[in-house]
């Protein structure tokens, strides 16, 4: 009976361990979405000539295709498993083109710092 009892106890931890509290300052308060003028004005990011890539003016050669500007754009693309940069609330982002080089994504997760 004593076994039954810990089990019970170690999977109600485990439980409320998974639902925790949102209270970090990194963690969604709710859905939130951007207007495309805020995150290119927020990130810095500039809309390319081919009028379908965005790129930073001091990083011309990453760039971007996608740009996601809700909470729920984003869940989606983590959820698939995409690589992505996003601001520290992950309620907008860029998906980063696997091929791009690796410091692309950097420079990317630091222009979506400044999404706040």
């Amino acid at each position: 009976m004593s076994a039954r009892r810990l089990l019970t106890a170690a999977l109600a931890a485990l439980l409320l361990a998974a639902c925790g509290s949102s209270s970090s300052s990194s963690e969604p308060s709710g859905p939130r979405s951007w207007t495309l003028a805020e995150v290119l004005r927020m990130s810095g990011l500039r809309k390319n000539a081919d009028g379908l890539t965005y790129s930073l003016p001091a990083h011309p050669r990453c760039t971007v295709r996608v740009l996601l500007r809700t909470t729920a754009e984003v869940q989606t693309y983590v959820n698939s498993g995409d690589p992505i940069a996003t601001n520290p609330d992950k309620s907008a982002g860029a998906v980063v083109d696997p091929t791009e080089p690796a410091s692309c994504k950097q420079v990317f997760m630091r222009a979506f710092a400044r999404v706040r």
